[in-house]
């Protein structure tokens, strides 16, 4: 009777075994021809490999792996073994190996749910014709007619959360914010309306779903995020005839969608109405996803910097751009240094997207490793902006970093990548920097704000770097001009002898628990007080 238990426990015990040697000889295969070692790194258990930590652990996952192995580092996540990448050079290598030594890749989930008639769905020639036409939705003069209504949008959103006697939750708010700018300035929908509201909520309840189970289940994640889809395209299909009824009688729009339907026609290309369909959703995913991050970003660093919040009033008075509801042109906007320097500074501690995915065509060599054929290659864009040698206290919040009289000559291209970088980089930067500048313009012109529970929450990274908490702010309106009263912390900085935006902001466990009057004090040490 013993043996037979012995037996029975030792047959799976076997298996078990045999499966976890097979999983170790498979993953430490590279490839046989080329004599370079695979990075070095861990591919967890069999089949599963690290993606449960990968979910998990969101920047702490990558971070641990780059102190412990280095810049390039193999891991096996999502069914596919693979190489992540940090750094100037190596990240260099591959967004400029695009299509001669990786390929872009997308889940099939993403795919059916955004389609595969656009931009980022294409390679090679394709890709390259696609990307000349979205560009002239993006030149000077496009961005010049986006100003406006986008500086409306954002007056209007600034006013109504001062406004209001509760605390706002910045995510879910700039999140609207930027959805109603980029459907009036991308797509040609006045914001406000009800058409712009209803497609704000199926836009909205399509991306909840988008980043959910890949499984196609009744009532799933993907399941919901499809019949949104569904929905938007039906919307569309109206929107894109009247569009098209407009351009043949020579009224075109002034809105990005209507700019590429010209360009393409311009160039006698016929666009299909899938085409223009999942061009549209493209740009409306593109146009406010990332940018709602990185204006909640702009939001909770600068309720962190009340110097930094000084210096930006004191360049609009020295403009004589200080006064509510005053107009903006792209001109004005451009002669903003500083206003600039805060986005360069924000983008580059928080950037929106935090890398990117591509596959092997070809082995190849990167670091002194081989990258084997059809592996997985991810680029991080946080990591080696954090890792680069360029950069002087990397962790601190200082937009003077970006002054011309700076280190940055020392700083490489690829040092600083929030939009990515060759022939995939992101082609509608230009609004998403503007939407950030007028942002900040507009909050310092009319507002004072502080976070409400005095802390920096905790972050989630996925689909893009969020607070938890939905960031909770307290917006004040400000007195009138004429007082130059600002809050009692930058008053606290002005006269200080410290540099301005030296503060350094607490790690992020010191954050979860810091209550309010700890923060502030903190600020004043930065300002010397």
């Amino acid at each position: 009777m013993l043996a037979e238990c012995l037996l029975h426990a030792a047959v799976p015990l076997m298996l078990v075994l045999v499966l976890w040697v097979l999983w170790k000889h498979y993953s430490n295969q590279g490839d046989p021809s080329c004599d370079l070692p695979l990075p070095k790194g861990s591919m967890g258990l069999p089949f599963v490999g690290e993606t449960l930590a990968f979910a998990t652990q969101g920047a702490d996952f990558s971070r641990i792996r780059h102190e412990l192995y280095g810049d390039v580092y193999k891991t096996h996540i999502l069914g596919r073994p693979t190489v992540r990448v940090r750094g100037a050079a190596n990240v260099r290598k591959i967004l400029h190996g695009e299509n001669t030594l990786v390929t872009t890749v997308w889940p099939h989930s993403i795919r059916e749910v955004l389609g595969i008639q656009n931009l980022a769905m294409n390679s090679g020639d394709e890709h390259r014709f696609r990307k000349r036409i979205v560009m002239k939705a993006f030149n000077h003069d496009a961005m010049e007619e986006y100003l406006e209504s986008t500086q409306t949008v954002i007056r209007d959103t600034v006013a109504r959360w001062c406004g209001q006697r509760q605390p706002v939750l910045v995510y879910p708010a700039t999140r609207e914010m930027t959805f109603q700018s980029a459907t009036a300035s991308l797509v040609g929908v006045r914001s406000g309306g009800e058409e712009a509201q209803r497609v704000t909520e199926l836009f909205q309840n399509m991306v909840d779903n988008l980043f959910s189970l890949p499984i196609k289940i009744p009532f799933g994640g993907l399941a919901k995020a499809l019949q949104y889809r569904q929905s938007i395209d039906e919307w569309l299909e109206g929107h894109i005839k009247i569009k098209q009824q407009d351009i043949d009688n020579g009224d075109v729009g002034t809105d990005a969608l209507s700019r590429m339907m010209l360009a393409a026609h311009d160039v006698g290309h016929h666009l299909s109405s899938q085409e223009i369909q999942d061009t549209a959703v493209e740009l409306l995913f593109a146009g406010h996803e990332t940018t709602s991050s990185a204006a909640t970003s702009l939001i909770m660093h600068l309720a962190l910097q009340p110097q930094v919040v000084q210096k930006v009033q004191e360049e609009l008075e020295k403009h004589g751009l200080l006064q509510p509801d005053q107009p903006l042109s792209l001109e004005q906007v451009g002669r903003l240094t500083y206003v600039g320097q805060v986005v360069k500074e924000v983008l580059r501690l928080s950037p929106p997207i935090g890398g990117g995915f591509r596959r092997a065509l070809k082995t190849f060599e990167l670091d002194g490793f081989q990258i084997p054929e059809g592996w997985t290659v991810t680029y991080s864009i946080r990591d080696t902006h954090k890792s680069t040698d360029t950069v002087s206290s990397p962790e601190r919040f200082d937009p003077d970093r970006w002054a011309a009289d700076s280190d940055g000559g020392r700083r490489g291209r690829h040092d600083y990548i929030p939009f990515g970088g060759g022939p995939r980089a992101c082609v509608g930067k230009e609004f998403a920097k503007l939407t950030m500048k007028l942002l900040c313009v507009e909050l310092v012109r009319a507002c004072r704000w502080e976070l409400a529970d005095g802390k920096v929450p905790a972050m989630t990274t996925i689909p893009v770097p969020r607070p938890v908490n939905g960031l909770p702010v307290r917006f004040t309106p400000c007195e009138p001009r004429t007082n130059n009263r600002l809050s009692e912390a930058t008053r606290i900085c002005k006269g200080s002898n410290a540099p301005a935006a030296s503060y350094t902001p607490p790690k992020q466990e010191d954050y979860d628990e810091a209550p309010c009057h700890t923060v502030m004090a903190r600020k004043s040490e930065a300002c010397g007080a």
